[in-house]
């Protein structure tokens, strides 16, 4: 479903974000990208979903060249697409029957009658049947996050971009999300894809993970082969070390000292 050989980014010439990657998705599988912050994850999203191109090297989404393709083309293939942003990112100003028949109602000719039926079926989907009227105000984090994956699966969409699904939520809720996940993965034959930094959930669900630092593809495998890596990298983010290959501090061009003026 989706290919990248020797992608990178760049916003500018000084700042490069993504370099040489070359990585495959295959379709009805859910694969994981981890890495530290900053290394370039939600940007590799970016680029699946269109709102980017690559600066340099080949990419393709369900077979379209996304060097080359047309914004026409482009809208069209995003109908395939369902995305949950981090912490959800629903309207606030729609209650949530409004917010997940936003899609349909823009995308669609169906009559309302349907769009009533699919609204409660999706919510029927994340558990949470008659909270049709309810504002985003009136929801918990979770279940908000629960809404805005009815959201992202009302076009039934043949792929899924996860951005941090699980930031912010209580243990039960984090659980509930990753097993709905899972679950549409299975029933509806979807392609998953899922950036994120926790690793038990992750490792419970992914058949395949790429685990990202610096814009590279430094590991990838298995939930099996990831915990029996050998790479310290990877290993340091499995185990949350302080110290390691994967650096708090962001590289600055310049020290705390010289910015201060003090050498």
């Amino acid at each position: 479903m989706i290919t990248l050989e020797n992608v990178s980014f760049a916003y500018d010439e000084s700042r490069q974000i993504l370099k040489n990657l070359s990585l495959t998705i295959p379709a009805g599988k859910t694969v994981a990208i981890m890495g530290g912050s900053g290394s370039g994850k939600t940007t590799l999203l970016k680029l699946i979903s269109g709102q980017i191109r690559p600066t340099t090297g080949s990419m393709h989404v369900f077979g379209n060249d996304m060097n080359t393709i047309s914004n026409r083309h482009l809208n069209e293939m995003r109908k395939k697409i369902g995305m949950l942003f981090q912490f959800g990112a629903l309207f606030t100003d729609l209650n949530v029957y409004d917010n997940i028949a936003f899609a349909l109602r823009e995308h669609t000719k169906l009559p309302t009658s349907i769009i009533d039926k699919v609204v409660a079926m999706k919510l029927e989907a994340v558990g949470l049947s008659g909270t049709q009227l309810l504002q985003p105000s009136e929801l918990s984090g979770g279940m908000a996050r629960r809404v805005a994956l009815a959201r992202a699966i009302a076009m039934d969409p043949q792929l899924m971009l996860y951005d941090e699904p699980f930031t912010g939520l209580d243990p039960i809720s984090l659980n509930t999300i990753a097993m709905l996940i899972k679950k549409l993965n299975v029933h509806l034959k979807q392609t998953s894809i899922l950036v994120t930094h926790d690793i038990s959930a992750t490792m419970a669900i992914a058949d395949y993970t790429y685990f990202m630092s610096n814009g590279e593809i430094i590991a990838s495998g298995t939930p099996e082969e990831i915990a029996k890596t050998t790479n310290p990298a990877v290993k340091q983010f499995i185990l949350g070390e302080v110290n390691g290959p994967f650096a708090y501090k962001y590289p600055a061009t310049q020290s705390y000292e010289q910015y201060l003026g003090l050498i």
